[in-house]
């Protein structure tokens, strides 16, 4: 067998020898790349909250917050009580640091406004029907500077379902369910009343004595019977419209207690 020029073997030696250093070098590389990777430090959780999430609140105050919304505060006072929804009701956010917790909690237990002029918005008397401890709530979160609480906003009423549904949303997001039950059952205590409870809105009795029309005037001028600490029907007349009033109508009217 002949063998190989002098010149080709040598080049053949350099060729491998420069491969194998290409070869050492990429295992390296990658080696420092895995390393470095996996040796990063894991991200840890933040204690600031996330861009666009509200702060963490404590309970008492998202508990005020939400009961803000369920007793209709929201619906008379604004959201987080700007005072953006009649010229009759105040801003809460403009008063809140004037007024101590002893004066908010005797207006919430008490109502506020004229009750003797149906034209006006009138506070209902709480007393009776929030607890005592959603009452402390409600201040605390007046007093906390209405923070934004994840999932205390105002239903919104659909406007593409029909009467009874929008009436329904009605019902529930401006407290009518506080009071008069679910599906307008009643049973609700006002123990200053004659019969001792918040009268239902079902029933021959109730609709022998309402008809539409009484309906809608006692939603708009509210009833206001006795002295406190009777629990009172508020004036609607000046937060809902006429259409919202007819919807509320049309729910009710829809009830029918099972057999």
């Amino acid at each position: 067998m002949s063998e190989e020029p002098a010149g080709r073997q040598g080049t053949g030696d350099v060729l491998f020898a420069v491969a194998a250093i290409t070869v050492v070098v990429i295992a390296v590389a990658l080696a420092a790349f895995w390393s470095g990777r996996n040796s990063a430090p894991a991200p840890t959780a933040s204690s600031q909250p996330a861009p666009g999430r509200p702060a963490p609140v404590s309970q008492e105050v998202a508990v005020g917050a939400r009961a803000f919304t369920q007793f209709s505060c929201a619906q008379c006072h604004g959201p987080r009580g700007d005072g953006s929804v009649s010229a009759d009701v105040p801003g809460l956010q403009a008063v809140a640091s004037t007024l101590t917790s002893q004066q908010l909690t005797q207006i919430i237990e008490h109502g506020a406004g004229v009750s003797s002029d149906p034209t006006k918005p009138y506070m209902p008397v709480w007393k009776g029907v929030v607890s005592k401890g959603q009452i402390n709530a409600l201040v605390a979160y007046i007093k906390a500077g209405f923070p934004a609480v994840p999932g205390t906003a105002v239903a919104t009423v659909p406007t593409d379902q029909g009467d009874v549904v929008a009436g329904m949303v009605l019902y529930d997001s401006f407290g009518c369910v506080n009071c008069h039950g679910p599906n307008g059952l009643g049973g609700v205590p006002n123990p200053a009343s004659p019969d001792g409870t918040i009268p239902p809105l079902v029933g021959a009795d109730f609709h022998n004595e309402f008809d539409d029309q009484a309906m809608a005037d006692v939603i708009r001028s509210g009833s206001v019977l006795g002295n406190a600490p009777i629990v009172s029907m508020p004036h609607w007349g000046g937060i809902l419209t006429d259409t919202e009033v007819n919807q509320l109508i049309a729910y009710i009217d829809s009830l029918t207690p099972g057999s």
